[in-house]
């Protein structure tokens, strides 16, 4: 789970981001809840660290189904961190009080959601619907 090494069928992708979800959740929600109910405050600072394993984990998970795609790590930037890139800039656009005042912002701020869900929509495509390459390939043989 957390090798970047390798390759991952579709169905083994979708099985280790279930299960990344529902560990994460738990792990995460915990120490929230603890705190809440009246234990102390610094106890829900360790949601954090699940959570952050979490994200390694998906990021490895995510490397392998591209691997087994044909595709390096780098396609992540595309996939992933543009996306957020985007609608950061946009919100940061659409919030920013000396932008909104200037003609242009609203549509570059529309024009930035946009493609950053076209971006986010290819990479769940490209990551989690379609199939691996048939064969070996230059990250290693088929999974099993």
């Amino acid at each position: 789970m957390l090798t970047f090494r390798g390759r991952l069928t579709r169905l083994g992708y979708w099985r280790w981001q279930l299960a990344l979800v529902v560990i994460g959740a738990g792990l995460g929600y915990a120490p929230v809840a603890v705190a809440m109910a009246g234990g102390p405050r610094w106890l829900s600072a360790l949601a954090f660290a699940p959570m952050a394993i979490a994200l390694i984990a998906s990021v490895g998970v995510a490397a392998r189904r591209l691997h087994d795609r044909g595709r390096s790590v780098g396609w992540l930037i595309v996939f992933a961190l543009a996306p957020l890139s985007l609608s950061a800039f946009s919100i940061w656009l659409s919030e920013g009080t000396a932008f909104v005042e200037q003609g242009w912002a609203a549509p570059t701020a529309l024009a930035a959601s946009l493609i950053s869900l076209i971006l986010s929509f290819w990479g769940f495509v490209e990551i989690g619907l379609l199939r691996g390459h048939p064969g070996s390939n230059r990250f290693g043989p088929p999974p099993e």
